[in-house]
């Protein structure tokens, strides 16, 4: 009786579902039935690996500062996307062309501007009234506006540099772990030499040396330039200010690779001993499979946490070289320039320090509030004390009468 008893309250046994949980729920549905459509009966194979990821959710919807940082993250998602064309003003408009006052307009002020430009052979002439709701800049552009554009650079840069940064580190990596001996040395001893020298200095150096080749590079490929102005939603007059926008990309990316090839490098050469891995090898599957099948999901927690923070990193390491005017220069928008701007006319002209501030500060918190989040999840110490927290319901009248 006693053991129906327990069957019974099992049975009924069921998680205590938020509305956040819901809505998780369905989210990692819909994304096992489009991964199914791609790979048939990869759902019904992987039930656990759903409920997993069910599990993960559940513990990140009650983890109140991972919830504020994803929130945060997904809004800098949608305006690096979207906020180009959001803005009330293209950045590429300056008004103290046509009144002077627009000229470090106060936050709140509002200027009239008569004016007059060509536009496909014709000259255009209208009057309008620009409305500084958190000021504007040297040039007199609306700061709002130029603050929404400049998010898709920030996005862009950070997508690719994270993209190609650590995914080359990852894979040298696994080669040098995996393999050991002459490799490994090779591959290690190149990464120290990266290590060794300061990578903030390195940054500078290459940032100071790569504009000029890059912009040779791009005005021989007119395909590399329209690509890169689609991406940053840029103008063709800007066509030769890119050079060093992307030599901060490329110093980024050179600075970036060597601190995951030694946290995969020492990763992997752990998981190499375990049993699953010499069974592999024992079946003839081959190292490549080994290292991308079987290796790297083991070892993907602590990189993904890391590939999560460094993504606030990026947007202060670029804000920061932008700021020493190694980055992009105006009329490209950019939070790290505008910063600049501002510092030769602080305090009088505090909003050019202060709101794109607060916007490079809240980007970066949000991005290091949901990598904590993650890490407290993927560490199996910490994720089964935040599993107790989703509560368990069960109907123990049910159970009581089966007794």
């Amino acid at each position: 009786m006693g053991n129906n008893t327990k069957e019974a309250y099992e049975e009924r046994e069921e998680y205590e579902m938020s509305i956040l949980d819901k809505i998780s729920d369905k989210i990692i549905d819909g994304v096992a039935l489009f991964i199914n459509l791609i790979k048939r009966d990869w759902k019904k194979r992987n039930q656990s690996k759903i409920q997993e990821w069910k599990l993960m959710a559940y513990a990140l919807n009650r983890s109140p500062p991972a919830l504020l940082g994803l929130v945060i993250v997904i809004a800098y998602i949608i305006l690096g996307i979207i906020g180009p064309y959001l803005a009330s003003w293209p950045y590429d408009f300056f008004p103290v062309m046509y009144n002077s006052t627009s000229r470090l307009a106060a936050p709140g002020s509002n200027v009239f501007l008569n004016v007059t430009m060509v536009k496909n052979w014709h000259v255009i002439h209208y009057t309008t009234t620009v409305h500084y709701s958190i000021g504007s800049d040297l040039f007199g552009r609306d700061l709002l506006s130029v603050l929404l554009a400049g998010a898709r650079t920030a996005l862009v840069l950070d997508v690719f540099i994270i993209l190609i940064g650590p995914t080359f580190g990852i894979i040298l990596g696994l080669i040098s772990g995996y393999h050991g001996g002459a490799i490994d040395e090779i591959i290690m001893r190149i990464t120290d030499m990266f290590l060794a020298f300061p990578g903030l200095i390195l940054a500078i150096a290459l940032s100071a040396v790569l504009p000029g080749r890059i912009q040779n590079f791009l005005n021989y490929h007119p395909f590399a330039q329209t690509l890169v102005l689609k991406l940053f939603a840029l103008e063709p007059r800007d066509v030769n200010n890119l050079g060093k926008l992307l030599a901060v990309f490329v110093a980024l990316i050179i600075v970036w690779w060597p601190g995951y090839t030694r946290i995969a490098r020492g990763s992997t050469l752990t998981e190499r001993e375990n049993l699953y891995v010499e069974a592999a090898r024992a079946i003839g599957l081959s190292s490549r499979t080994i290292m991308f099948r079987h290796i790297l999901p083991n070892i993907i927690g602590p990189i993904l946490v890391m590939i999560t923070m460094d993504f606030g990193n990026v947007i202060l390491t670029e804000a920061g070289l932008s700021f020493l005017g190694l980055g992009a220069v105006p009329p490209i928008p950019d939070w790290g320039n505008l910063i600049n701007q501002g510092a030769q006319y602080f305090p009088q002209a505090w909003w050019l320090v202060a709101f794109p501030g607060i916007v490079i500060v809240t980007v970066v918190l949000g991005w290091n509030l949901l990598g904590d989040g993650l890490r407290d999840i993927l560490d199996p110490r910490t994720r089964r004390s935040m599993e107790f927290k989703v509560k368990k319901k069960s109907r123990t009248e049910g159970g009581e009468s089966n007794a």
